[in-house]
């Protein structure tokens, strides 16, 4: 079996994460003591990542890598987007630069390596879908980023500033980093700032509740829901909460005032 392979429509390093059962979400216990990480709020519902349960994945690919601003002015130049769908696709264009008329989009040279931002839903799902890939599922983030060890970030149980690009970063621009940075924390299977630097739309409608029904085995994605799955945190998260494997979110997925969230593929083995 591949365990990793370049995918030729976008460059895109995908890598095997192996099928088997992991532990998804928290216990109530847990959410407490994240709570105390930072005396945090009723403004995070984690209870949403409750029950905790143990969950079988197939095998699956994922890219190393989020989706850079490189990659997505190679799309829009292929694709050719129409104003319209420009505005579903993407909140605004600021490192990324339509030259307008028979020229390609662009990528600002500063920024060619760094992951794409402000994107929606819709934007990054026609992004997979031109690439051949699609977007990974709610379940499959979360075993690319904490493997079967139960831990609570990417890179372990121990909160660790300085893996991650995020708002306690010791950087001046308080933005986001190249792709290939902070790799002291990746994922137990090689997959790069699962924490911190963008958020990543999943496939899925979250449902708050939606755990409780796959603890009975129905592991079938939500059909409706309060909008999409986002995972991951991003370079203004402040909570050290927010950068934990089970953390939950989610957004409207044709919001076009959305910050920091880009793409992660993923293939079908």
């Amino acid at each position: 079996m591949t365990k990793a392979w370049t995918n030729e429509k976008d460059g895109s390093l995908m890598r095997l994460i192996p099928a088997g059962e992991f532990t998804m979400g928290s216990t109530i216990q847990q959410t407490e003591a994240a709570k105390r990480m930072d005396k945090a709020g009723p403004q995070f519902p984690l209870l949403h990542e409750t029950p905790q349960l143990r969950v079988r994945v197939p095998d699956f690919y994922l890219s190393v890598f989020a989706v850079t601003n490189e990659q997505f002015a190679r799309f829009l130049s292929e694709i050719k987007p129409t104003p319209e769908q420009l505005q579903r696709w993407v909140s605004w264009l600021d490192r990324i630069v339509p030259l307008g008329g028979s020229e390609p989009y662009r990528a600002v040279p500063e920024f060619k390596t760094h992951p794409v931002i402000n994107v929606t839903w819709f934007g990054a799902d026609a992004y997979c879908r031109w690439a051949g890939l699609r977007l990974p599922t709610e379940i499959e983030w979360e075993k690319a980023a904490r493997g079967d060890d139960h831990r609570i970030f990417p890179w372990g149980d121990e909160w660790d500033p300085d893996r991650l690009n995020w708002w306690g970063s010791h950087d001046e621009k308080e933005t986001t980093a190249p792709v290939d940075a902070f790799e002291k924390g990746c994922s137990p299977y090689g997959i790069l700032q699962m924490a911190g630097n963008v958020e990543e739309w999943c496939a899925d409608w979250y449902q708050p509740d939606v755990y409780k029904r796959y603890a009975t085995g129905n592991l079938a994605l939500p059909r409706a829901g309060i909008g999409r799955v986002i995972r991951g945190g991003n370079c203004l998260r402040k909570n050290r909460l927010e950068f934990r494997c089970a953390m939950r979110r989610a957004n409207t997925p044709s919001f076009t005032n959305i910050l920091f969230t880009g793409i992660r593929c993923a293939a079908d083995r």
